[in-house]
């Protein structure tokens, strides 16, 4: 089962309230990012030299998720030769974010060897992590519902108001269950930082609310 339908089936969104697939993709783009952050994919990436210090960043870059682990040049050495932290920076341009060598300039026949943390895709996942990560998309969604639910507050319709709220409680109590799964498949404690996140009820043009973060 693909992801996206594995949290589809979690969420038990039996109103069909949210956008289908556009929410449910959204919230699985989003458990992606916040695994990344607890169990980060790991890429080992050659960049070209430029005769220049400054280095464009990896291909799979995620700014605020990834983070560099070593920079190893020149590569091909045995043992490898890891350059020691002052010796490199992220440095922003006006062209963007570059690596720069602070001591070497690296030619067009050369290369510099990139170890970083990047974002996983349903590929990447581990088989063991897969129904977790469907845990907190579906917590993502139902957050999400619980909002929509709770913006209820219509007098003329009565009953349903309540019936509404009480859907509104039903769907925070899922969405807390689930990433309590989430978190303790993981190992994250309650004094362990957990990644950013939030699901915010906004209304488009046309009126349907949708997810954003």
């Amino acid at each position: 089962m693909a992801l996206i339908d594995d949290v589809r089936a979690k969420t038990k969104d039996t109103g069909q309230k949210l956008d289908d697939p556009g929410d449910y993709a959204a919230a699985v783009t989003e458990a992606l990012k916040r695994y990344s952050k607890h169990r980060p994919r790991l890429i080992c990436e050659d960049l070209a030299g430029n005769s220049t210090h400054d280095l464009a960043m990896p291909a799979g870059w995620t700014e605020g998720i990834s983070a560099i682990v070593s920079v190893e040049y020149p590569v091909g050495t045995v043992p490898e030769t890891l350059l020691e932290s002052d010796d490199w920076a992220e440095y922003m341009t006006p062209a963007g974010k570059k690596i720069r060598l602070m001591h070497d300039a690296p030619s067009a026949a050369e290369h510099v060897r990139v170890l970083y943390q990047a974002v996983h895709t349903e590929v990447t996942l581990p088989a063991t992590d897969l129904e977790a990560v469907a845990n907190l998309g579906a917590s993502i969604c139902q957050r999400l519902l619980a909002a929509l639910y709770a913006q209820t507050s219509d007098p003329t319709i009565g009953a349903d108001v309540v019936n509404y709220r009480s859907k509104a409680d039903e769907f925070r109590r899922l969405a807390d269950a689930n990433e309590a799964q989430y978190n303790g498949h993981l190992g994250i404690g309650k004094d362990t930082p957990a990644a950013a996140a939030m699901a915010v009820a906004k209304p488009t043009d046309n009126k349907r609310v949708r997810l954003t973060h």
